[in-house]
């Protein structure tokens, strides 16, 4: 909840600001979109699928 609010107060002041660059006005913006697009595309993606062949006896061979 905390890093929510740090983030937004950070981009508010980054708009708020009348001196402020494009460049950071852009950062504020991009930079919590790429974490957050990286951490979705890990955590949604499937990397491996475990196949398991199980024999007639109780698994056993």
């Amino acid at each position: 909840m905390a890093g929510a609010v740090l983030l937004t107060a950070v981009q508010w002041m980054a708009f708020t600001y009348p001196g402020s660059p494009w460049l950071l006005r852009a950062a504020a913006l991009g930079l919590p979109a790429l974490v957050t697009s990286y951490t979705l595309t890990k955590a949604l993606t499937v990397t491996a699928v475990d196949v398991r062949r199980e024999t007639r006896r109780s698994g056993r061979r």
